[in-house]
C-alpha cells in the first residue's frame, strides 16, 4: 500500500504517489538549479512545468487516478534537450542543422570530459565515499581501488597485519600507513559531496542538461547492501570493514573534539580570568605575562582558531553522519582550511618565539633556585649536599677545606664491614687535584691516647692527622696505605683467621667456632673475596698534659702533610680515640 499525495501544478490538482512525488521534486529542483544561473531560466522552468502538467493530463485522460513513479520516469525522459526547449517547435531539421547538432553533441561530450570534477560519492560508499569518488574521476572499478587501499593500509611493511605476524618493517612503512590514513581523512573533509544530480553528472564527466538530469534523477541509486555472488561477498566484507573503520573514526573524532573543547575552555579562562587559573604567588608567570602580553594575546587568539575550526568540523561531520546537519559547501571547506592554515602558521611562529622566551625564563628561574639552594646548604663557606651534611654533622665532622672535590665528601657501596652500603668519608678527582681536610674535635683530660681509623687510598699523599689547639702544625700524622680497592690489611687479617678456623677440624666444628666467625667471614668475602683495600691505621702515644681540645681527621693538604697527593680517591671511616691506661 502506497501513500498518495495531492499536488498543485499550475493551478491543477493531481494525485501522485509518494515515490513519484520524491522523483518529480528532485527533477524539478535539479532543473531550477541548472537554469537558475541563466538569463530567463525561470521562464524556461515554468514552461517545463507546464509541459509536465500537459503530460499529466494525458495520463489522467487514459483513466489513471494517481500518477506513479513509472509515469514520472517516462515523462522526464520525454522532456528533451535544452536547445529543443529554446528553439521554435515548428522548425524542421535540415541536413546542415543535423550535422551541427552532432558536432555540438560531440563538443559537449568532450567539454564534459574536460570539466569532470572530483566529488565524494555517497551513493556508493563504504565509509566516506572517497575511494568511490576517486574511481569515478580517474576511472577503474571502485572494487580495485578499495582492495588496493586495504592492502596498502594493512599488509604493507608497518601495517597492522604485518605487525601481528611479526614481519620486519621499516620507518617508511609506518609513515606510509599513517600518511594513507590521514590522507583519506583529509580528502574526506576537503572533497565536496555529490549530493545533487548535477554534482553526480559532473563527477561522471557528463554534460549537465535536462536529458542527462532526467536520466540521473530517474536512475535507481545503489542501496549499499552486500548483494549476492563473489563480488557481493567482497562488498559485504568492505561494508563490515567500513563500519569498523567508521566506529574507530567516531571514537577518535569524539575524543579529539572533547580534547579541543577542553583546550578552548582553558585558553578562554586564561584570557578572560587569568587570576582564577594561575596562582597569584607565581611571580615568574606574572612577570613573563606582563612582559610578553602582546605575543601571548596573538598566540591565544590564533590557537583558539587552530582548535575551534577542527573541533567545529569534527562536530559538524558527526552530526552530518547522523543526518542532523547538511554537509558543508566546498567554498566553506576551503575558507575554513585557509583560515586554519593561517592561524596555525601564526600560532606556530609566535609559539616558537614564546617557547624560546619560556626556556630562557626557566633557565633564569633554575639558576635562581639553584643559587638559593646552594646558599641554603652552604656552611662556613663550603657547600654540602643535604644528606651529606646530615651524615657528617651527626658524627661531629666538619669540612675545613675542599678544593676540586666536586661538592662530594662521602660515598657508599664499598664499606669493609657486613653492610657494604654504610656511608664513609670519601673524595674523588680524576686529575688528583683535590685538596681536602675534614676534622672533628674532642675535649681530652691529661693522659695517653691513641687514634685508630679504617682507611684506604689509590695513591700516596693522604694522611690521618691530629693536633691540639694553638699548634700551627699537626704533631701527629700517619699516611694512608695506597692499596687501591682490592686487598688491604683488614681483608688479609680476616681471610687468614677464617682459613685458620676452617682448617681446625673437630667433631663439632660449628659449635667450636668463635663468636665473631660470621663477621670475619663477611670481611673475608668482601668484593667477591678480593677485599676493598681497607687498612686499619693507628697514631699511638698521643700525650696530653693538661685539659685540651684535640682536632683530628683526614687530609691531603700539603701544608699539613708536607707531601703531594698522587691518587684519585681516598676513603676513611670508623675513627676511634681511646685512652691508654
Amino acid at each position: 500500500m502506497k501513500k498518495n499525495i495531492t499536488i498543485n501544478l499550475l493551478g491543477r490538482l493531481y494525485a501522485i504517489d509518494e515515490d513519484a512525488y520524491e522523483l518529480l521534486k528532485r527533477y524539478t529542483d535539479s532543473l531550477r538549479n541548472y537554469f537558475g544561473r541563466r538569463e530567463g531560466g525561470g521562464e524556461i522552468v515554468d514552461d517545463i512545468e507546464a509541459r509536465i502538467a500537459e503530460l499529466f493530463d494525458e495520463v489522467k485522460s487514459g483513466g489513471t487516478e494517481a500518477i506513479t513513479i513509472e509515469h514520472v520516469q517516462d515523462i522526464i525522459h520525454r522532456i528533451g534537450e535544452p536547445d529543443e526547449m529554446e528553439t521554435d517547435a515548428s522548425e524542421q531539421p535540415t541536413p546542415d542543422s543535423t550535422q551541427k547538432d552532432e558536432a555540438k553533441k560531440t563538443t559537449a561530450e568532450e567539454s564534459g570530459k574536460r570539466t569532470k570534477r572530483l566529488y565524494r560519492n555517497l551513493s556508493d560508499r563504504k565509509f566516506m565515499g572517497v575511494l568511490s569518488g576517486l574511481a569515478a574521476y580517474f576511472g577503474g572499478d571502485v572494487l580495485w581501488w578499495r582492495l588496493g587501499f586495504v592492502f596498502l593500509l594493512f599488509f604493507t611493511p608497518g601495517g597492522f597485519v604485518a605487525r601481528m605476524l611479526s614481519w620486519n618493517y621499516w620507518n617508511w612503512g609506518i609513515s606510509l600507513n599513517l600518511s594513507l590514513f590521514f590522507l583519506y581523512i583529509a580528502l574526506g573533509i576537503l572533497m565536496p559531496v555529490a549530493d545533487t544530480p548535477e554534482d553526480r553528472l559532473r563527477m561522471k564527466g557528463k554534460e549537465v542538461n535536462p536529458q542527462n538530469l532526467a536520466d540521473e534523477v530517474s536512475q535507481t541509486q545503489p542501496a549499499n547492501v552486500p548483494g549476492d555472488g563473489p563480488k557481493g561477498c567482497i562488498n559485504g566484507i568492505f561494508l563490515m570493514i567500513g563500519n569498523l573503520f567508521r566506529g574507530f573514526i567516531y571514537i577518535i573524532g569524539i575524543t579529539l573534539a572533547i580534547t579541543m573543547l577542553a583546550g578552548i575552555i582553558f585558553i578562554l579562562a586564561v584570557m578572560l580570568m587569568p587570576h582564577s587559573v594561575i596562582h597569584e604567588n607565581n611571580q615568574e608567570f606574572w612577570q613573563f605575562f606582563d612582559g610578553n602580553y602582546t605575543l601571548l594575546a596573538i598566540f591565544a587568539v590564533t590557537t583558539l582558531f587552530t582548535l575551534t575550526i577542527p573541533a567545529y568540523c569534527i562536530i559538524h561531520s558527526l552530526f552530518h553522519e547522523f543526518g542532523q546537519f547538511q554537509p558543508m559547501g566546498f567554498r566553506q571547506r576551503v575558507s575554513m582550511l585557509v583560515i586554519w592554515l593561517v592561524a596555525f602558521v601564526v600560532s606556530a611562529v609566535v609559539g616558537t618565539g614564546l617557547a624560546g622566551k619560556v626556556k630562557e625564563a626557566e633557565k633564569h628561574k633554575g639558576e635562581r633556585i639553584d643559587t638559593e639552594w646552594r646558599e641554603e646548604n652552604t656552611h662556613a663557606g663550603i657547600f654540602y649536599e643535604p644528606y651529606e651534611w646530615e651524615f657528617l654533622t651527626e658524627r661531629g665532622w666538619l669540612v675545613q677545606r675542599a678544593e676540586n672535590c666536586h661538592d662530594r665528601y662521602t660515598n657508599n657501596g664499598q664499606y669493609y664491614g657486613e653492610d657494604a652500603w654504610e656511608r664513609y668519608i670519601d673524595t674523588y678527582d680524576e686529575r688528583h687535584r683535590q685538596i681536602f681536610t675534614i676534622e672533628r674535635t674532642d675535649s681530652l683530660q691529661p693522659g695517653r691516647y691513641q687514634l685508630t681509623a679504617c682507611v684506604r687510598a689509590d695513591g700516596q699523599g693522604a694522611y690521618i692527622h691530629a693536633y691540639i689547639d694553638g699548634y700551627a702544625q699537626a704533631p701527629w700524622t700517619i699516611e694512608i696505605p695506597a692499596d687501591g680497592n682490592e686487598g688491604g690489611g683488614i681483608w688479609q687479617e680476616a681471610k687468614a683467621r677464617k682459613d685458620s678456623i676452617d682448617a681446625y677440624v673437630t667433631p663439632n666444628p660449628e659449635e667450636n667456632r668463635p663468636a665473631d666467625y660470621d663477621h670475619i667471614t663477611s670481611l673475608a668475602q668482601a668484593n667477591d673475596g678480593k677485599g676493598y683495600g681497607w687498612n686499619r691505621v693507628t697514631i699511638r702515644d698521643i700525650r696530653i698534659k693538661e685539659p685540651v681540645r684535640l682536632h683530628y681527621g683526614v687530609t691531603t693538604d700539603p701544608n699539613i702533610t708536607h707531601s703531594t697527593w698522587l691518587g684519585h680517591w681516598f676513603s676513611a671511616c670508623d675513627f676511634e680515640l681511646t685512652r691508654i691506661k
